[in-house]
C-alpha cells in the first residue's frame, strides 16, 4: 500500500499566506496589520494555521499509521515534537536576547517588562524552569508549545480516526465543550492563569483539519449545500460588520462559558470557531481551489514559504521582535496603527525587508535540497591511497 500522494500546493499556499499574516501581525502597531484578515472578522491567521496543520498531519503521519507502520509513524511524531521543542527554546532565547540587548544599548530597561518578559528579570530561576516546562507563556512565543501538545495528542487522534472519523470529531467536540464549560487549561508558570493558546480547546481546529486531510487523501468531496453556503457567507458579512462597527457591547453580559467562551481567542470561542469554519467552507466550495490547482507549482514564492513552515515561522518571529524594537524603541512610534508619513515609510521598510528575508530563506532551503550530496573531500594523502576518484553519492 502506497503511503505517499502528490503534494497539494494549495495547502502550502494557504500556509504561506498565514505565515505572512502572522509575521505582519506580530509587529505591534504597524500600518500593514490593518489589512490582515483579523480586521475583517472574528478569527485570525492562528486559527487558519492550526487548521492547516491538522490537514498536513493527516497527510504526513496517518497513511503509515493505518498501513501497518504505526510504530514508525509515532516515532516520526516524537521526532517532530523534539524538533519543535528545540526550536521553541531557541526562539525564546534569541527573542529575549534581542530585547535584553536593546534594553542595554538603548538604556530602556522597560523593554524587558511587557508581555510577561518581566518574569525573567524578577524570578529568573522560576522563569528558566517555566521555559523548559513550556509553561512560560509570553507574547509571540506561545504558539509552538500548543502545537507540541497537538502533536502529542496525534497518536490518540489517529487511533480514534482509524476506528471511525465521526468518533474523533465527537470526542474532540466534547473535549472543547468541557474545557470551555469547566475552564480546563494547562497552568502557566511562573505567571498566573493558563496557556494563552489552550490546547484543550485549540485541538478542535487541529482535529477538524486532520479529518479534512484524510478526506482529501481519499478523494472524498462532500456535497455542497446552497443554504449552508449562503449562511456561511451571511455569517462572514455579519462578522465584518460586528468588527467594523464595534458592536461587542450589545451582547448580554453573561459569563463566557454560557456563550461557550464567545469571542475569546484562548478558548476558541464558538463565534471564532464558526468564523474560521465559515471561511474554510466558502473558500473550499468557491472557484478558487480549482484555479489555484492549475496555477500553483513548487516554484511559487508563497508555496515555498508554506513548504518550510517551521524555519520560516521561527525566523519570522525573531524578525518581528527586531521590528518591534526598531519601530517602538528606536524611532518612538506609537504601539497602534496611527497613520503618519514617516511611520508608513518605516513600516514599509520593516515589513518589506522582513518578507524579502523570509522569501529568501524559503528559496535557499529549496535550493539546498536540489544540490547533490557528495562524499567528504579527501586530502592529498587520502586521495593517493584511494583506488577511485571522489564522485557524488547516488
Amino acid at each position: 500500500m502506497s503511503t505517499s500522494m502528490p503534494r497539494d500546493y494549495r495547502i502550502d499556499f494557504f500556509r504561506g499566506l498565514a505565515l505572512i499574516s502572522i509575521f505582519v501581525n506580530h509587529i505591534p502597531g504597524n500600518l500593514y496589520s490593518n489589512f490582515t484578515h483579523r480586521n475583517f472578522g472574528l478569527s485570525d491567521a492562528a486559527e487558519i494555521f492550526v487548521l492547516l496543520a491538522g490537514i498536513s498531519a493527516a497527510l504526513a503521519y496517518y497513511p503509515r499509521f493505518v498501513s501497518g507502520q504505526a510504530g514508525q509513524s509515532m516515532g516520526r511524531v516524537g521526532k517532530r515534537i523534539g524538533t519543535l521543542y528545540v526550536a521553541h527554546l531557541a526562539s525564546i532565547a534569541c527573542g529575549f536576547a534581542l530585547y535584553a540587548g536593546a534594553a542595554l544599548w538603548l538604556q530602556e530597561p522597560g523593554l524587558m517588562l511587557p508581555d510577561e518578559r518581566h518574569w525573567i528579570v524578577e524570578q529568573p530561576v522560576e522563569a528558566l524552569a517555566g521555559m523548559g516546562l513550556l509553561t512560560y507563556q509570553t507574547g509571540n512565543f506561545n504558539i509552538l508549545p500548543m502545537y507540541m501538545v497537538m502533536m502529542a495528542m496525534l497518536p490518540v487522534i489517529m487511533l480514534l480516526a482509524r476506528v471511525r472519523l465521526s468518533l474523533v470529531l465527537v470526542v474532540s467536540f466534547l473535549l472543547w465543550a468541557v474545557a470551555n464549560a469547566w475552564r480546563i487549561t494547562l497552568p502557566s508558570f511562573p505567571g498566573q492563569g493558563g496557556w494563552y493558546f489552550n490546547p484543550f480547546t485549540w485541538q478542535i481546529l487541529f482535529v477538524i483539519g486532520f479529518v479534512g486531510g484524510i478526506l482529501l487523501r481519499r478523494g472524498v468531496r462532500l456535497p455542497v449545500s446552497r443554504p449552508l453556503y449562503g449562511l456561511a457567507v451571511l455569517y462572514l458579512v455579519a462578522s465584518a460588520i460586528l468588527v467594523f462597527a464595534h458592536l461587542w457591547d450589545y451582547f448580554p453580559s453573561l459569563p463566557e462559558w454560557v456563550w461557550l467562551s464567545g469571542f475569546n481567542k484562548s478558548w476558541v470561542g464558538i463565534f471564532r470557531l464558526l468564523h474560521v469554519l465559515a471561511i474554510a467552507y466558502v473558500v473550499i466550495y468557491s472557484p478558487l481551489p480549482a484555479f489555484l490547482q492549475g496555477w500553483l507549482d513548487e516554484s511559487n514564492a508563497i508555496v515555498r514559504l508554506g513548504r518550510h513552515t517551521l524555519p520560516v515561522f521561527w525566523v519570522g518571529t525573531i524578525l518581528s521582535v527586531a521590528g518591534h524594537i526598531v519601530r517602538e524603541s528606536v524611532f518612538g512610534l506609537p504601539n497602534d496603527p496611527t497613520f503618519t508619513a514617516f511611520g508608513a515609510m518605516l513600516d514599509t521598510v520593516l515589513i518589506g525587508t522582513g518578507l524579502c528575508i523570509l522569501f529568501g530563506l524559503a528559496w535557499y532551503l529549496d535550493w539546498t535540497r536540489t544540490q547533490p550530496k557528495g562524499r567528504p573531500i579527501l586530502d592529498a594523502g587520502e586521495r593517493a591511497a584511494s583506488p577511485s576518484r571522489v564522485v557524488p553519492a547516488e
